[in-house]
């Protein structure tokens, strides 16, 4: 009986949290109409006050993330407020396309044995934790490279490392899920295809500016932060996560069956060496990059690599929309005039930048933490870059610059409510009973925070080496 009245509590409150929110959804932007309807034209006011809507349930997490997205689009052109061709141009823009191959190439990935082959071997090996540390750890590495979402590749990653757990071992779990957590995530803004936000500042910026942060150009800029995260990462695993992961080891059993399939397996690998060798190679062909990924993924339908239930059930669709849908934003806003009007509402950061760009960046991730202490991460990069981008120009900086540096602090996360990754091995742990300490995962969180704002710190003469401050 108190479990199921504490259910019922539970209940109620989320229930009275939704209600909560609805009103928040159609009291403020009214609020905001009355405040800004006499400076601005109708439509520019009409715009916000729809955009500040679909921010709140995004913020409260009331639909999935891509409905206030679509209903955003569907309503501005229902009213004549943007032409049809700019509300829905990010569903046939270039970054559409190239999120699209690279998702169809993650789920025949998926599909694969790699992962059960690796775990094979740990097994025969009996692995010590080090050795499980680094598997982990390589694992969510790698398929950073291939698999754009961070929830993705950790939903991948966790049937081995739910293998390696053993019972009464809290500080070796802690690390094995520090590393399951932080591989999957911690160079997810380093590698372009790491994240589907990623996609979404490609499509904010210019067409020129586009082009020059293709895979390679992306992976030069943010090269000096990936560097710094990477070395950050490692010798935090290695001084804390090895010494204190050392007690008896208990044996590995291997997990059920998996169907092998070793033509499917090495086609595979040879797609992504191929895409590889293509991404390399671009400066001789100049073929864009989202022609050589649609072009693999339509290869995988012609040649049976993925049947249509498989498609269905690894395909993320929810994103693809989600990204399609925020892409237009900035077109929309060029339309209406916005994106200037914004720039104008960040005259107190202008001259803190041009006084001290150090400073300029502080207070700018400083604000990023505090805005993501209540939003999630994917609409808090929205409004932040929506708003900050416009002036980028005036102050000197490249917008891919201001962009990178607000989607890597807006990635971070200290607490299980901040990010998915987090929340979902926590939520693992808990329901399996998996002895951790969870002092240990804030701790090492906030060092790994405060890792991604010294990167950018120390990016700051590389950029400007670069030209792009």
């Amino acid at each position: 009986m108190a479990d199921t009245s504490s259910i019922e509590i539970q209940s109620a409150r989320y229930a009275a949290r939704d209600l909560l929110a609805w009103c928040l959804v159609g009291l403020l932007p009214w609020l905001l109409y009355l405040q800004i309807a006499p400076e601005l034209p109708l439509h520019q006011t009409e715009f916000l006050c729809f955009a500040l809507a679909a921010i709140v349930m995004w913020i409260f997490r009331l639909t999935p993330d891509f409905v206030p997205g679509l209903a955003l689009l569907l309503i501005v052109v229902l009213l004549g407020i943007v032409p049809r061709e700019i509300a829905f141009s990010g569903f046939y823009s270039q970054v559409f396309f190239l999120i699209f191959g690279i998702f169809v190439l993650a789920a025949l990935l998926a599909e694969t044995a790699w992962l059960h082959r690796l775990e094979t071997v740990l097994v025969r090996k009996n692995a010590s934790f080090p050795m499980r540390l680094l598997a982990v750890v390589a694992a969510g590495v790698l398929m950073t490279l291939v698999v754009p979402s961070p929830l993705g590749r950790a939903s991948m990653v966790q049937p081995l490392v739910h293998r390696f757990f053993q019972n009464a071992q809290a500080a070796g779990n802690s690390f094995l899920a520090l590393a399951h957590i932080h591989g999957a995530t911690l160079l997810s803004t380093i590698i372009l295809t790491g994240n589907p936000l990623n996609f979404v500042l490609l499509g904010m910026l210019d067409d020129q500016t586009s082009n020059r942060y293709q895979w390679l150009g992306w992976l030069q800029a943010a090269s000096v932060a990936g560097l710094v995260i990477a070395v950050g990462f490692a010798a935090a695993l290695f001084v804390f996560g090895a010494k204190r992961g050392a007690g008896p080891r208990a044996a590995m059993q291997a997990t059920d069956t998996v169907h092998v399939d070793p033509l499917r397996d090495w086609a595979t690998l040879g797609l992504y060496v191929f895409l590889l060798v293509a991404i390399l190679t671009r400066p001789i062909h100049q073929v864009p990059l989202e022609w050589i990924v649609l072009a693999l993924a339509m290869a995988v339908f012609f040649f049976s690599g993925l049947t249509l239930a498989k498609l269905r059930s690894k395909f993320d669709w929810p994103t693809l929309i989600f990204v399609a849908t925020v892409v237009a934003w900035g077109p929309m806003l060029d339309h209406l005039g916005l994106s200037q009007w914004l720039a104008d509402q960040m005259p107190l950061l202008v001259p803190i930048f041009e006084r001290n760009i150090y400073l300029g960046f502080a207070i700018t991730m400083a604000g990023v933490f505090v805005i993501r202490l209540a939003v999630p991460g994917a609409p808090a990069f929205i409004i932040l870059a929506t708003a900050l981008l416009p002036f980028a120009q005036t102050i000197g900086i490249s917008p891919w610059v201001l962009g990178f540096t607000i989607l890597t602090v807006s990635e971070g996360f200290i607490w299980p409510y901040q990010h998915g990754v987090f929340s979902q091995n926590v939520t693992m742990l808990d329901a399996e009973r998996i002895s951790y300490r969870m002092s240990s995962l804030i701790f090492f969180n906030v060092f790994f925070y405060l890792l991604r704002c010294g990167a950018i710190f120390l990016s700051i003469p590389f950029w400007k080496a670069l030209n792009l401050i």
